[in-house]
């Protein structure tokens, strides 16, 4: 009694993705977590390198163009502030921009299976919870 390549190849397909539907939770807050956690603080310190928040940090009260008279000095000092802030808020933008990314990962399987389940059962809990 032999089976038919069909029935085994359809056997073998349905197990493996009853099994990957059930191994997906586990690999999306496992391993997909450890890799959106490297990649948001990769994202991070690539963009902090970018604007170079340290170097400005460091040379902000050092004269520009070695002009070191009072008022180069002053000017100097004034353009770094304002240059600095724009950059700070860039960083800023870009935590935000993180944070939103990881907090969204979190949350996207429990707002799938919510709407999914809403589509299936269209429960007057879930009604109530819109």
């Amino acid at each position: 009694m032999t089976k038919s390549a069909f029935s085994t190849s359809l056997r073998y397909i349905l197990i493996e993705v009853f099994l990957d539907i059930l191994y997906f939770p586990v690999w999306w807050y496992t391993k997909g977590l450890s890799r959106i956690v490297s990649y948001c603080i990769e994202n991070l310190v690539k963009h902090e390198r970018r604007l170079a928040l340290r170097i400005w940090l460091q040379h902000l009260f050092k004269p520009m163009y070695g002009d070191y008279t009072k008022e180069g000095r002053i000017i100097s000092f004034m353009m770094r502030v304002v240059v600095l802030l724009a950059k700070l808020v860039l960083i800023v933008f870009w935590v935000i921009y993180t944070g939103a990314v990881f907090i969204l990962w979190l949350v996207i399987p429990l707002i799938l299976i919510y709407y999914l389940l809403f589509q299936l059962f269209n429960a007057p809990f879930f009604d109530r919870l819109l």
